[in-house]
């Protein structure tokens, strides 16, 4: 009986999520403050219980990466960039859409995505009214990028923040099993741009010698907050490679570099925190605590024991049914919260069964849950965080982006990039010898 309450109060969450009637982050909170009531009166959920669900990690790192994003923006580095990108096209539609995407996904896969979009988003609508195009097109195109090259790293992704602190897995360890994968759909999905928007791509710019004539170094607004920016942004990634060695938590060393930029640039802290996206850490907390009700419940034991089920004793089928899962729920609802209820299955599962003792470095179902809920993140418009943010910017902007626009593109970007991923990883880890 607890487990039904628990998922009605999640299904009622969720749906208030999809209407769009309700904030998400009122949603999300909403139904954390109704599951620990609710839990409460029934006797399977605490308020101490629900404040211990909350992965502070996860939290910390959005919060310092931020922080210090914003801060580097400050300097203009980022119209920087983009006029440098839009210089390289040549005068050429596809080669400029294919350098917003790869631009877009190298940066998230060292920022959040939702945090890459932001910067991008209002800069490609700069680019594209300057060019007189329609900028819906570069818009779909960074978004996926951003969700497809947030795969690649542990902090380019909200599931992947908490898929590295759930499953203890490092910086680098992301970098190395998953970077080859990405790379490979990364440049798939470009392709597949170039064939549908292949009439819109072959046009002349005739606007071109406009971006031409601007100067990019003139986008630089502070020389000495970009170089002190850049100086603690690299010394941060390079602890974020070698933080399991150091023994620092991720949420530790971005709050460690939120705070050295402050000091080092003498920033208002009131200023810099204007760039935090309370909202999207906020839907955090509330979804945290509603999963919690629901492992408190027992209803999280019901999936293990129904994914157990469907993959008998193949390691590989169980790993195909949580990423395929993984995606298929994150194409309706969101990868965020799909990933908190699956990592609580992962660890039931590996629990269950002898799937723990299986000779890998890494499980590989933790690989499989980051490529299915980052992959499929792409699906719909409410697939991912980043995919609201630009089609909120893109509202701002006058370019409205409905549901059935965003899905027709999204759809087809995500089964290929999940079939490729699937063939990929049997590859990976079931094709080669086993000590990886």
């Amino acid at each position: 009986m607890n487990a039904v309450v628990s998922f009605i109060i999640l299904g009622l969450t969720y749906l208030l999520i999809i209407s769009e009637k309700v904030n998400r982050t009122v949603a999300a909170v909403s139904g954390g403050i109704i599951m620990i009531l609710v839990g409460m009166g029934m006797g399977f959920y605490s308020q101490k219980a629900a404040l211990e669900v909350i992965d502070f990690n996860v939290i910390g790192l959005l919060l310092g990466m931020m922080i210090m994003v914003g801060i580097i923006g400050e300097s203009g580095f980022f119209d920087y960039l983009a006029y440098k990108t839009a210089k390289a096209s040549k005068g050429s539609f596809y080669r400029l859409l294919a350098l917003f995407m790869l631009v877009t996904a190298l940066c998230s896969a060292f920022l959040d995505n939702v945090t890459t979009v932001l910067l991008m988003a209002p800069i490609t609508f700069t680019i594209t009214k300057r060019l007189e195009i329609d900028p819906k097109p570069f818009l779909f195109a960074e978004v996926m990028a951003s969700n497809i090259g947030g795969t690649a790293t542990m902090i380019g992704d909200p599931p992947n923040v908490m898929i590295g602190s759930a499953g203890d897995v490092s910086f680098i360890q992301f970098i190395i099993y998953l970077a080859p994968m990405v790379l490979v759909v990364l440049f798939s999905v470009m392709l597949f741009f170039e064939l549908v928007y292949k009439d819109r791509l072959k046009r002349d710019m005739k606007k071109f010698q406009e971006i031409k004539e601007v100067d990019e170094r003139d986008k630089i607004t502070d020389p000495v907050l970009l170089r002190k920016s850049l100086l603690v942004f690299g010394m941060t990634i390079v602890l974020f490679m070698t933080h399991h060695e150091l023994g620092l938590q991720p949420w530790t060393v971005a709050i460690t570099g939120a705070g050295l930029l402050l000091l080092l640039t003498l920033s208002d802290p009131k200023e810099a925190l204007k760039h935090v996206e309370w909202p999207t850490l906020l839907f955090f907390v509330g979804f945290f605590v509603v999963i919690g009700g629901v492992e408190a419940s027992g209803g999280i034991e019901l999936i293990v024991q129904g994914i157990i089920f469907l993959g008998g004793n193949s390691l590989f089928t169980t790993a195909l049914i949580i990423m395929w899962t993984a995606a298929l729920l994150s194409m309706i609802i969101d990868n965020i919260p799909i990933t908190i209820a699956l990592i609580s299955a992962i660890g039931g599962i590996i629990t269950s069964t002898g799937f723990g003792e299986v000779g890998y470095v890494i499980n590989p179902l933790w690989w499989a849950l980051s490529l299915g809920a980052c992959l499929g993140g792409n699906g719909t418009l409410v697939g991912a965080a980043a995919n609201v943010v630009v089609a909120g910017v893109s509202e701002k902007m006058g370019e409205p982006i409905d549901f059935k626009e965003f899905t027709k593109i999204g759809l087809p970007v995500t089964l290929i990039s999940l079939i490729l991923a699937s063939t990929m990883f049997w590859a990976f880890f079931f094709l080669i010898p086993r000590g990886l």
